[in-house]
């Protein structure tokens, strides 16, 4: 924030933790918007934490955005709907592949360290990246990274037959 859009440290203490605030929230809200779609769009719970999925990768564009803005602090808005859409689409993915396999079989955890391994090396890439080609190119891989996952997910991703709906689920479609 201040090297690329020259705020001062005042203005980084004030605007820095948004899109961390954002993420959270996404984390939290994001969780809520797939039943809401299994309810609403009359869709699976399988399909409808997709949806959340590609909803998410969507939103991935605003901050590939970053560097078409002059002002700092659309820059933190476009970082913070970001952070929003990262957590939504990674909370959904948890529980896609929770979804693909049975209640006896390696899931989260196989993919979990899958994509703690990803990553580390993301990271220590990204640093290098960023530094020859810049914060805004780096910013439209990510989305476009995003965006090619929900394509993956929505082709590659079957729900599981070892897989009970929840109970939840049920209370909910016997409501209606």
């Amino acid at each position: 924030m201040m090297t690329e859009r020259h705020m001062n440290l005042k203005e980084v203490a004030l605007y820095a933790w948004m899109p961390f605030l954002a993420a959270d929230i996404g984390c939290v809200l994001g969780g809520y918007l797939s039943p809401l779609f299994h309810k609403y769009a009359k869709v699976s719970l399988f399909t409808s934490r997709k949806i959340v999925f590609v909803v998410g990768a969507l939103c991935m564009i605003g901050p590939a955005c970053v560097g078409l803005v002059a002002s700092p602090y659309v820059a933190v808005a476009l970082l913070c709907v970001g952070g929003f859409a990262h957590q939504t689409l990674s909370g959904a993915l948890h529980e896609i592949t929770s979804d693909m396999f049975g209640k006896n079989e390696v899931t989260t955890g196989m993919g979990g360290m899958a994509g703690y391994l990803g990553a580390a090396a993301f990271t220590a890439l990204s640093g290098m990246l960023v530094t020859r080609i810049g914060y805004s190119p780096f910013f439209v891989v990510l989305a476009v990274f995003d965006i090619i996952a929900a394509a993956v997910v929505c082709l590659l991703a079957k729900r599981s037959d070892k897989t009970p709906e929840p109970r939840w689920v049920a209370a909910i479609v016997a409501a209606k």
